[in-house]
């Protein structure tokens, strides 16, 4: 990614990339931390993937990270041609408009997302230096292009006003998931899947009772359908064996 400075330019690559069991943008938490059941890892490029890079990093148990929105069909090295100043976020049901600064919305002029997560793990495998996280909003190989230690003391500000986020808070779904579905689902997943649907991944301009939806998963394609608050999953495909 070029990016400019008045007459000067200077380049900054991805250090990283991330495995995620959301294979696609649809069902991806709206923010980092609301599924903190479910790992991912960060697995670092050839380039970066130096042991010395991550000294100390263990001593935290949270980490910023800075990455990039790589399916927002886009070139993450252009402005992009879709970014507008004003966006409809999800949080207010994608109706009203708020300034794209105000937002966290993945079309703007420089595709990056920023999120919190927590640290797991520090591992060295033979993909070689990784991060294992949890709570992740990223698909699976987002680039990160950075990474920063969080610091409670001066990272934490809960008293602080949230804007108009503040009186739009989130609705959870009951989930009916048949015991014969969530049975071809890997245990140690089920939760994290679980909450997931209870956060409903429908868009927030798409939230009709009783259309069917489809939402990629590791590697399984869960359909479900919404009625009165209640999301059922009525079909669960394994991918891998298509």
């Amino acid at each position: 990614m070029a990016v400019s400075r008045g007459n000067e330019s200077y380049t900054i690559r991805p250090i990283a990339y991330v495995r995620s069991d959301y294979n696609e943008k649809f069902g991806i938490p709206k923010q980092a931390g609301l599924v903190d059941e479910l790992e991912q890892a960060v697995v670092f490029t050839a380039e970066f993937s130096n042991p010395a890079a991550l000294r100390g990093i263990e001593g935290f148990t949270r980490i910023w990270i800075i990455w990039g929105f790589s399916e927002t069909g886009t070139d993450m090295t252009e402005v992009p041609a879709r970014w507008s100043p004003t966006v409809r976020p999800p949080r207010l049901g994608g109706k009203a408009r708020k300034g794209v600064w105000a937002s966290r919305s993945p079309y703007r002029p420089n595709s990056l997302g920023l999120s919190n997560v927590r640290l797991k793990e520090v591992r060295c495998d033979e993909d070689g230096m990784v991060l294992i996280i949890s709570g992740a909003d990223m698909m699976d190989g987002t680039p990160v292009f950075d990474i920063k230690p969080y610091m409670p003391y001066s990272d934490s500000h809960p008293d602080e006003s949230m804007g108009y986020s503040a009186g739009a808070e989130d609705v959870l779904l009951d989930v009916d998931f048949p015991d014969e579905l969530l049975g071809m689902i890997d245990e140690g997943r089920r939760r994290g899947l679980i909450r997931v649907l209870e956060l409903d991944p429908r868009p927030a301009y798409d939230k009709k009772d009783g259309n069917t939806y489809g939402l990629s998963f590791a590697e399984w394609d869960i359909k479900f359908t919404v009625s009165g608050g209640v999301l059922t999953v009525t079909g669960v495909d394994n991918e891998r064996n298509e």
